[in-house]
């Protein structure tokens, strides 16, 4: 049956390509799958200075492609804006009128003022290509190794952006890096190889700002990326062994914190010379994942026969009035952790307890030979509110530090939610080596060194409220 022209409308001349080109195009946009969220993050800071200090408005895209039945292309990407730095003093946000008020007033004033604003970056952008028994993803993406989540054990691919400490979501602080991942399935094991030529280190937050901690001493000088000397390699094995998973892996890094190797010379008014250097660790792992009766069982182990460790500012054992092993000596270590995932009284639970061992303790270093935290982590959905009231706890033992994160979400409908929470911090701000009380040299106090971490943040306490609408 032939159909006679419409009247009044052009037909394509006989082997006219415009209708073909059409429908191809038309073909290639509906194949896409986009979805993606728009989102607002604000937070009041009770603490002295009180004050807003973010009204951050994020946009979230994330879009795929599949090519046929064997692969496809993945992009996401985000943009956020902060709005508080316009509409507030940056040194009332940072907490800097009273943090700093026993410092001169020429170091407040010549004190940065970085801001995490406005910021666009591409989140994920890789390529897959599934064969009969691999897989193989090539671009930037997240490796996620471990399996007690929120503790980095055997899960050290990708490094951190501590632009706010470690407050927002697990993959949001992570630090996407271009690898080449492929996947292998045996008979029996499933093997992963990694090659990562993207060299990146954990990311301090801005200078300045409120979450100001771990910043880039300067004359760091990074390993180039992209050069095949300076990959990072992992490997990993897994299977079920008697109703087990269980993996064995092995990771060729860099060090994510720079060693800031230091010439001192003790007793002395003259400042130290660093040396910042990244170095090369090497990575043992093992993981396992069982169920015991209606609980979960996980756990995980790291063997790292390299790392440095930072050397108290007055050891000088072979007398020459400097500061031996230019501050840093190398050590074997292992990291355990062993964590269970348990329902009990309509709440889902999730403790957990990691330890850092240095073997071959020198009593010279600053970290404990045993470094231990709990962690714990509840979640209870209220179905009657359309509410999920989540908890994490995360106490540092040896440092006697303390974060609580009570946080309550309400579905307002199926693409709108609002959230509520709180940061709490406990503990002592770092002390390391003198203080100055008084503001001058003549006041300088000899202090005992202790590095903290949560507690430099004890007086950051906030509330805070997000508003997601997700398409």
């Amino acid at each position: 049956m032939t159909l006679s022209p419409l009247p009044g409308v052009a037909q394509p001349a006989a082997g006219d390509g415009s209708a073909s080109k059409g429908d191809s195009l038309r073909r290639f946009f509906s194949a896409w799958s986009v979805d993606g969220y728009l989102k607002n993050e604000t937070a009041f800071r009770f603490d002295e200075p009180r004050s807003i200090t973010k009204i951050r408005n994020i946009a979230y895209v994330n879009a795929s492609y599949p090519w046929r039945d064997r692969g496809g292309l993945t992009f996401s990407a985000w943009a956020y804006y902060d709005l508080a730095y316009d509409l507030f003093d940056y040194r009332t946000i940072s907490g800097r009128s009273v943090r700093d008020a026993d410092q001169p007033l020429v170091f407040i004033e010549n004190l940065k003022e970085e801001k995490d604003s406005p910021v666009a970056e591409i989140r994920e952008f890789y390529f897959d290509i599934f064969l009969d028994r691999a897989d193989i993803r090539i671009g930037k993406q997240f490796v996620v190794w471990g399996v007690l989540e929120g503790i980095r054990i055997t899960d050290e691919i990708n490094p951190l952006d501590f632009r706010e400490l470690i407050l927002p979501d697990l993959l949001d602080y992570r630090i996407p890096l271009w690898t080449l991942k492929v996947d292998y399935y045996g008979e029996n094991n499933n093997y992963q190889f990694l090659w990562i030529p993207d060299l990146r280190f954990h990311k301090p937050a801005p200078a300045g700002s409120e979450w100001e901690l771990l910043q880039r001493v300067p004359g760091t000088k990074e390993p180039e990326s992209f050069r095949l000397e300076n990959s990072e390699i992992g490997f990993k094995i897994s299977r079920n062994l008697l109703e087990t998973e269980i993996s064995l892996s092995y990771f060729w890094t860099w060090d994510d914190f720079p060693v800031i190797f230091r010439s001192a010379q003790i007793d002395s008014p003259q400042d130290p010379k660093f040396f910042p250097t990244y170095t090369r660790i090497n990575m043992y792992g093992a993981t396992f994942v069982r169920q015991v009766g209606a609980a979960i069982l996980k756990g995980e182990v790291v063997y790292v026969p390299d790392k440095y460790f930072g050397l108290k500012n007055d050891v000088d054992d072979n007398g020459d009035g400097f500061l031996d092993h230019q501050g840093e000596l190398q050590k074997k270590h292992i990291r355990w952790g062993l964590g269970l995932d348990f329902n009990l009284w309509g709440t889902d639970w999730s403790p957990a307890i990691a330890q850092w061992i240095i073997l071959d303790y020198d009593p010279d270093l600053i970290q404990d030979e045993f470094d231990t935290s709990l962690t714990l982590f509840a979640r209870r959905p209220v179905p009657q509110y359309s509410a999920v009231l989540e908890l994490l706890a995360i106490g540092l033992v040896n440092l006697k530090e303390l974060y609580l994160n009570p946080e309550a979400t309400f579905d307002v409908t199926d693409r709108f939610q609002i959230a509520v929470g709180l940061d709490l911090f406990f503990g002592d701000k770092s002390q390391l080596g003198v203080s100055a009380p008084s503001g001058g040299v003549a006041g300088l106090n000899a202090v005992e060194q202790s590095a903290q971490f949560f507690g430099n943040f004890n007086d950051n306490d906030r509330i805070y409220m997000e508003f997601k609408y997700t398409f």
